[in-house]
């Protein structure tokens, strides 16, 4: 078949483009791109796209080096600023004038009572509040038996005794520390001092109950008691509730001593049931105290009874009758003696002075200075001139 003139194919020659005629045309100058215009618009495309790249890549350097090298700000931790607690004062604390142990004011300021308390073998042992005790003096009475004036403040038992009855040097005693005494009657010669000397007494015989009472687990006499709160009450009901005004001996504070010079101090009172021995203890910085070659147990606690200071005196004794021809024990408590003071498993040797009833013992060295004690209980032991103390 044969195609007509129409129906063949057309060559078409493109006409150069305007500006360019003459010339050959390039791939990129084809029909339908969009070309800039002026011949000068290229390179300056070219110019500026190399600025750009140039400038992306000084961007991204200078950001690599500021990472690397400029210091970056730190966040700031939220600190709480929590105040100082306020410092709590310690609590002010008094020297109880009975044995210098630091305690709450209140404490130190009541006032002190004594107790005479027996010590007849075995009926009146083991003895009720001794352990508790400030301070306790030992000393005969009749027939070689010795007696205990036990005194109050530290410490208040819930049960004393047994109560039994007052003699003329338990007066003394009692007026060196202006202490009320408890006790169950008295020979003739020691009622016969209460009034002229102006001991405060509180007679068990004459009060009688609820503040003095008989215990069942005992027969009389030796089954007379008391107690702390039961004295306080009648302290009050007397007026004499008042803190005490005496001299307190001097202190000082406990030595240590890994080789105590005399460590155990044995007293001959009379005979067998009244040997008292203290064995010094290291550890607890006290005297184990003994009696009759068994340790000496409160009934209150069930314990051996521990104390911190021993004093011995030698105390010029005889024997007599009173006004009414009761046997008595005479001591001469206004004077001096012979004294030996026991602390720290040490001794000092030295001497006791007492210028009157009232007037308190001292206990001086051999300069004449006092002979301070470790603060806690101190036990006195009277023992009459001449008398075995080994130690």
């Amino acid at each position: 078949m044969e195609l007509n003139e129409a129906d063949q194919p057309q060559d078409y020659e493109l006409e150069p483009t305007e500006g360019e005629a003459g010339e050959g045309v390039a791939a990129d100058d084809r029909p339908g791109l969009d070309q800039p215009g002026p011949r000068w618009v290229r390179p300056l495309l070219a110019v500026i796209g190399t600025l750009v790249v140039l400038a992306g890549v000084g961007g991204a350097v200078y950001a690599w080096w500021s990472s690397t090298h400029v210091a970056k700000p730190v966040a700031t931790p939220h600190v709480t600023l929590t105040p100082a607690p306020t410092p709590t004062p310690t609590p002010y604390k008094k020297a109880s004038p009975l044995t210098g142990v630091l305690m709450d004011p209140a404490l130190a300021d009541r006032p002190i009572f004594s107790v005479i308390i027996e010590n007849f073998d075995p009926d009146a042992r083991p003895q009720a509040g001794l352990s508790q005790a400030g301070v306790v003096y030992e000393a005969n009475a009749e027939g070689g038996i010795t007696r205990f004036q036990a005194f109050f403040l530290d410490n208040l038992p819930k049960s004393i005794g047994p109560v039994r009855s007052l003699r003329t040097y338990f007066v003394d005693w009692a007026l060196e520390f202006g202490a009320p005494v408890a006790h169950a009657g008295g020979n003739v010669d020691a009622l016969d001092l209460i009034a002229p000397l102006g001991m405060r007494s509180l007679n068990g015989l004459n009060i009688g109950a609820p503040y003095f009472f008989r215990v069942t687990d005992r027969y009389a006499p030796h089954n007379l008691y008391t107690n702390s709160s039961l004295i306080y009450q009648l302290l009050d009901s007397r007026g004499w509730n008042k803190p005490a005004t005496f001299t307190p001996s001097p202190r000082k504070a406990d030595g240590v001593d890994t080789s105590p010079t005399h460590p155990n101090i044995h007293i001959d009172f009379s005979y067998g049931g009244y040997q008292v021995d203290y064995k010094y203890d290291a550890s607890t910085h006290d005297y184990a105290r003994w009696l009759a070659n068994a340790p000496h147990i409160d009934s209150n606690t069930g314990q051996q009874i521990h104390v911190k200071n021993v004093v011995v005196e030698y105390m010029p004794t005889s024997y007599g009758q009173t006004r009414i021809s009761e046997d008595t024990v005479i001591m001469q408590t206004v004077g001096s003696g012979h004294a030996l003071v026991f602390t720290d498993g040490g001794l000092v040797d030295g001497t006791w002075k007492k210028d009157s009833h009232a007037a308190r013992t001292q206990l001086l060295d051999a300069s004449g200075k006092e002979i301070p004690l470790d603060a806690g209980s101190t036990w006195y032991a009277i023992v009459p001139t001449g008398n075995n103390v080994s130690y």
